[in-house]
């Protein structure tokens, strides 16, 4: 969708013709699709859950509504939701698409990472401290009881995390996107140690430890070879940050662009949330490309996208269109994907989970 006609649907939405058919899979009119096969789905990209209208309902895939979805976590069958704009955590049961409310807590606000250690431990971050607090330090890191639908402070006033990734060793991973660097936080303790970058200095910069620089580092992958990979926004590049610090480039350049290819000659444009499938396949949001990529080996190539921002659902992921792109979360055996396709916080018609059919 172009920009200017972004602009006239959001201001006119129903009155412009076209408008409702860039949304393909979700009725304007309030019909989504639904349990009740409203629409089906397709092939490869399709809408699970939400629609153009923000708001918070539960219920089954024609009804349910979120505001402002930012990511999403997949785990035992059912896909969890960072509901950003209405403070909750949300899970959509996988089979039956019906969606419910997991934290509706006081303190629990605007949530974004996501992260499950091997043994089912769910942790989440929120840019705001338990008191309610919204400021450059306040970032929280949450442990959620699904089963007593409560959330329990294990780091607070550690700055701004958003992607998590939790280690072997169960100590947590964390890009901060606010303060560009790369920490690891003990959830026993509460403790924050930065290992790579260095406090309010974004740059671009390989090297050990406080002499790396990043410029808004968001997501974070843990490698079976125990290395971090991690989107540096705004560099657009994917860095490889070793434990103790080490900082290299894996792929991308400074100036943005979209290629696929090895990993020397890729292009990105702000690549965003990462997510891993038990094979060592990455998936990756690639927001100025409008595009989700994969890492497989040395070569990356697009899975979904057409390069367009809008919701338009396609059996071909490639022709369809995208728009929040700001978390994914693939299934352990690569057969699904599920993105949160949220507004990136503009004033546009976009709360949709979608998912798509890998082949």
């Amino acid at each position: 969708m172009s920009t200017i006609r972004l602009a006239l649907c959001v201001l006119l939405t129903g009155m412009i013709a076209g408008c409702a058919t860039n949304d393909s899979s979700n009725g304007d009119d309030g019909s989504m699709p639904g349990d009740d096969g409203d629409v089906p789905f397709t092939k490869g990209v399709s809408t699970l859950a939400g629609s153009s209208d923000a708001d918070y309902v539960d219920g089954a895939r024609k009804v349910a509504r979120f505001s402002n979805p930012v990511n999403v976590a997949f785990h035992d069958g059912t896909v969890f939701v960072a509901d950003f704009d209405n403070s909750k955590l949300r899970a959509i049961n996988a089979t039956t698409h019906v969606t419910t409310t997991v934290v509706l807590q006081q303190g629990f606000q605007r949530p974004f990472g996501m992260a499950f250690a091997p043994d089912g431990t769910f942790y989440v971050s929120t840019d705001n401290d338990p008191s309610g607090a919204h400021n450059p330090m306040s970032g929280t890191i949450w442990k959620v009881d699904v089963q007593g639908k409560k959330a329990t402070v294990v780091a607070t006033a550690i700055g701004r995390p958003r992607g998590m990734a939790v280690l072997s060793d169960g100590r947590i991973a964390v890009a901060d996107y606010m303060h560009h660097v790369v920490e690891i936080v003990d959830p026993k303790t509460g403790k924050a140690t930065t290992i790579a970058g260095a406090f309010d200095a974004p740059g671009m910069i390989d090297g050990a430890g406080a002499a790396a620089r990043f410029s808004t580092p968001y997501f974070v992958v843990a490698r079976s070879d125990g290395k971090l990979l991690v989107t540096d926004y705004d560099n657009n590049r994917l860095r490889l940050v070793g434990l103790d610090g080490t900082t290299t480039t894996l792929a991308g350049a400074t100036q943005a662009g979209f290629v696929d290819g090895t990993m020397a000659s890729a292009r990105f444009s702000h690549p965003q949330a990462m997510s891993a499938a038990t094979n060592g396949d990455i998936y990756l949001t690639d927001l100025g490309n409008y595009r989700v990529r994969r890492i497989t080996g040395d070569q990356i190539t697009t899975v979904a996208g057409n390069g367009t921002g809008g919701a338009v659902d396609n059996d071909d992921p490639l022709m369809s269109e995208l728009y929040g792109l700001e978390g994914l979360s693939v299934v352990p055996d690569g057969s699904m994907l599920y993105i949160a396709d949220g507004n990136r916080g503009e004033a546009v018609p976009f709360n949709r989970i979608r998912q798509v059919a890998l082949h």
